[in-house]
């Protein structure tokens, strides 16, 4: 069983985590889970922004990790059973002032544009063309 500290620690996460959850529930405008949608709109980015964001899965990572150990927390496990450290009500702190600043990857990734790059066309491609062309000038 766990102690006094643990349980104060389990419970400060909770709270950030709840506040936090509601407060990107109201930016997306959606009723719940406001983490989740996060999460979710990040599953859907292109491939591309992992290079151009460098933070992106590492922040993609530690979303899944503290809404998992919320979920845990929530469905009863135990606020006396050592679930995680003060570190997540930090990092969950940094994240919302990075929010208000749009400096977070979503708000960073809408901010850009990608062009995808056309596959250069073989050697044989190029000679089929070069015939398709020829023959009907014909």
């Amino acid at each position: 069983m766990g102690n006094s500290k643990t349980r104060q620690a389990n419970e400060r996460f909770f709270e950030a985590y709840e506040e936090f959850d509601d407060m990107l529930s109201m930016l997306y405008g959606v009723e719940k889970d406001g983490v989740g949608h996060y999460i979710d709109k990040m599953k859907e980015a292109v491939t591309e922004v992992k290079e151009a964001i460098p933070e992106w899965e590492a922040t993609f990572l530690r979303l899944n990790r503290i809404r998992s150990r919320y979920l845990s927390l929530k469905s009863n496990a135990g606020f006396d059973d050592f679930q995680g450290k003060d570190e997540d009500v930090v990092w969950i702190q940094v994240f919302c002032e990075r929010l208000d600043a749009e400096a977070d990857p979503l708000s960073k990734y809408a901010k850009m544009s990608f062009t995808y790059k056309e596959r250069k066309k073989s050697l044989w491609q190029r000679i089929l063309e070069a015939v398709k062309k020829a023959s009907s000038g014909k």
